[in-house]
């Protein structure tokens, strides 16, 4: 990123663009009442629309979910963005032209390092693509058929062909005016005894994109099946795949291959992510619809890796091969998820001989058919533990139970470890499930005073509050129809509203201009109060309001208020009688006529009182 975006520019873009165009090319929107358009939320599954746009006002929220915002909230949302890359992306949409801040000597020339390096890599990218369409492209070309790639898969991976040369693009780059220490820095060569080498030689190649998908960080390189290499090893045979080498661009153990075009796909799939191990793997799964593939470049996963999907995963799913090194991956992958905050670990245990590669090449059936065995980590090792096991004896019996007490053991709660006990460990041992979930307890350490498992919270419903319904009745008026609001609204103070977020939101209305949602949003305190003011203010008021429905919710406001303050005037005076001197509790009895006054000429239409 070139600096900090102009803030200027972020306003701008934000009121020039057209949401509902934004919108419209992921949902279709449907007119609705007070000028607001409806359809169904690209967010979440849902058959009702819930999902509703205020294109005046350029905001949208979804009764649904809760998801709600401005429209660079919803390409965030929608395809997985930072909020620069989503005022880069609008930007893009519109047509205009981003101006960035000023940096500092440094940064200028750590950012000049980097763009050097990216424009590197990006014309090598260009390079290997020109190769692969080319006559010597051929054997590569037909590779790629052979694994079930047609053209427009070719161009949307934007997959090359490197020659068998020694260094065609350390000339090619060098022609278009990079240094060798630049081709050097970006992977792409290394040096040899006669100057600098092609890292890449007669393979096809596969571009590495940063998560945002602007810039290529990295390659990776496969070499043809049973083709020799002219510029090979002397020795041995050459590696199936060859990586570019981690630089000022590109970190392996951060790096996820296809996390750009996937991002999208994760957060619309229920937040969950799909891990592979190879290139052709995240190809084949996504161009059968399966879009929430992603693979690691040729390293184990890392607590990194887990960190780039915690952004916009929730559970992440491992295919693995059901098999000790399986199941050792899978007791990794939990601990890492567990250190970085992933909330869920599962495993696609793959057929016999198989990859994902060759699931989606079976078809789109044979995917999904395997899709639906997904496991959670814990039941993937818990069935590799017992498959083998000997239950032809009680002693065997008791042993194969046993041998899932470390597993079951690092699980806290208790009421977990007796699900997997149940529904698991027992029917396959035969066993009585009560028993061994005794014997599990006894062999585990004795909790810390104060832990073990908290009993769940339950929340009490509420009944209808109806001076709450009047609150937010009266605020709807204020953010939807401000026209509407009488000279009485200037005479309505904090303390009419009961509401803790009542209160919030009508100061945020007496500090902002009238009618600017956006303004009204920025003084509130967090976005679950952003969120909750976002739905109302986008709500369907069960009554359209006119001038006279207004006046009479503010009459009722301030009258509840009078009614609130009178009580209390009224207890005060009662709990206080014998210990008040004449004139306090004369103050308190003209304060009471005051207020029934007051409220009785409220309720016949004068003007409100005090």
């Amino acid at each position: 990123m070139p600096g900090r975006i102009n803030d200027e520019d972020i306003q701008a873009l934000r009121e020039r663009a057209d949401l509902a165009a934004v919108v419209g090319n992921y949902t279709a929107l449907q007119r609705a009442g007070g000028g607001r358009l409806k359809g169904l939320c690209p967010l979440h599954q849902e058959k009702t629309p819930s999902f509703t746009v205020d294109a005046a006002k350029g905001y949208f929220h979804c009764f649904g979910c809760g998801e709600g915002g401005d429209v660079y909230a919803f390409l965030g949302k929608i395809e997985a963005l930072t909020f620069p890359e989503a005022v880069e992306r609008l930007a893009r949409i519109e047509g205009y032209e981003l101006r960035y801040a000023d940096l500092r000597p440094g940064e200028r020339r750590a950012l000049s390092r980097r763009t050097r390096l990216t424009d590197a890599l990006a014309e090598a990218a260009s390079f290997y693509v020109g190769q692969l369409t080319g006559p010597g492209g051929e054997p590569a070309r037909a590779y790629l058929e052979a694994r079930g790639l047609d053209d427009e898969a070719i161009r949307h991976f934007r997959l090359g062909w490197a020659p068998d040369d020694w260094e065609s693009l350390v000339r090619h780059l060098h022609g278009k005016g990079f240094e060798p220490e630049e081709v050097g820095d970006a992977g792409l060569a290394t040096r040899g005894p006669r100057g600098m080498i092609d890292r890449f030689r007669g393979r096809v190649i596969f571009p590495i994109l940063e998560r945002g998908g602007r810039d290529v960080v990295a390659f990776g390189g496969r070499i043809l099946p049973g083709a020799g290499l002219r510029t090979g090893p002397r020795d041995g045979e050459p590696p199936k795949y060859i990586n570019s080498a981690e630089s000022v661009v590109y970190r392996k153990s951060e790096t996820l291959y296809g996390l750009n075009w996937a991002r999208g796909e994760i957060v619309r799939r229920a937040e969950t992510a799909l891990v592979v191990e190879g290139y052709m793997d995240v190809i084949g799964l996504h161009q059968v619809g399966v879009r929430h593939a992603v693979a690691t470049c040729g390293t184990a996963l890392t607590a990194d890796h887990f960190r780039q999907l915690e952004k916009f995963a929730r559970r992440v799913v491992l295919a693995l091969d059901a098999d000790d090194a399986g199941f050792a991956a899978a007791d990794r992958a939990r601990a890492l998820a567990d250190e970085v905050g992933i909330r869920e670990v599962g495993v696609l245990p793959l057929p016999a001989g198989q990859d994902p590669a060759d699931l989606a090449s079976a078809g789109i059936e044979a995917v999904e058919l395997a899709l639906k065995g997904i496991k959670t980590a814990v039941e993937f090792q818990i069935e590799h533990l017992l498959q083998t096991a000997d239950t032809a004896t009680p002693e065997a019996q008791v042993d194969a139970y046993r041998r899932t007490f470390p597993l079951l053991g690092k699980l806290e709660d208790r009421f977990l470890r007796y699900s997997y006990v149940r529904d698991l460990v027992a029917p396959a041992v035969r066993l009585s499930a009560d028993l061994i979930e005794r014997e599990l307890d006894a062999s585990l350490p004795a909790p810390s005073p104060g832990s073990g498992d908290p009993a769940p919270a339950r929340r009490s419903a509420r009944a209808a509050n109806p001076q709450l319904q009047l609150e937010r009745d009266v605020l709807r008026v204020a953010l939807q129809s401000p026209e509407l609001l009488p000279a009485a609204w200037q005479d309505i103070v904090v303390e009419d509203f009961t509401a803790v977020a009542s209160r919030q939101l009508f100061e945020a209305l007496r500090s902002a201009p009238r009618g600017d949602l956006a303004a009204v949003l920025a003084l509130l305190p967090d976005d679950d109060a952003r969120a909750r003011v976002r739905a109302l203010a986008m709500s369907d008021a069960t009554i359209e309001p006119d001038s006279a429905h207004v006046d009479e919710l503010l009459r009722r406001l301030r009258a509840a208020a009078l009614d609130r303050q009178y009580a209390e005037v009224r207890a005060e005076l009662d709990r206080m009688n014998e210990a008040l001197d004449p004139a306090e509790r004369r103050r308190l009895a003209g304060r009471l006529f005051e207020l029934q006054r007051s409220r009785r000429t409220l309720v016949e239409g004068g003007a409100a009182a005090p």
